[in-house]
């Protein structure tokens, strides 16, 4: 079934439940790339666009289930356009300081300690990451050993 909907911004968008990718590109380039133009923070623009969706889901009775695809449609261009909007390794547009991270890590390998004592050290150091980041600083890590 398609639907017009309306953003908050005023643009319509033909909503197919179909095909939501749709959807997801005209908030990615109406909402979210405008958005984070304006304010230069990742984090408050996620937030925008999630409380975009959420609006959309609840005024239109949509699936809840459509968050979840605007996130992974937002993943799909993490490493294209939105990498070209803000200079940013996609690891650097995710999370605040992950170059810090990167830089704690090394000096804790370079400080020669012992394998226990760098275990606990390193454990503590990203014991506040989610299973997310943790997965993303690992790609990160692995790319800059292995691709260079």
């Amino acid at each position: 079934m398609v639907k017009t909907i309306k953003l908050r911004n005023g643009s319509e968008v033909e909503f197919d439940e179909k095909v939501p990718q749709t959807l997801f590109e005209i908030i990615i380039s109406d909402v979210l790339i405008p958005k984070y133009k304006d304010n230069q923070d990742w984090n408050l623009t996620i937030n925008i666009i999630l409380e975009e969706i959420n609006e959309l889901i609840s005024k239109y009775e949509l699936e809840p289930k459509l968050k979840i695809g605007l996130l992974n449609q937002v993943e799909t261009h993490l490493d294209k356009d939105i990498e070209e909007l803000t200079g940013c390794d996609k690891i650097e547009i995710l999370f605040m300081n992950m170059d810090d991270y990167v830089e704690d890590i090394e000096k804790l390998i370079a400080a020669g300690k012992d394998k226990q004592d760098l275990r606990h050290d390193m454990a503590n150091l990203i014991f506040p990451l989610t299973v997310f980041e943790l997965g993303e600083l690992f790609i990160y890590l692995g790319k800059r050993a292995f691709l260079k």
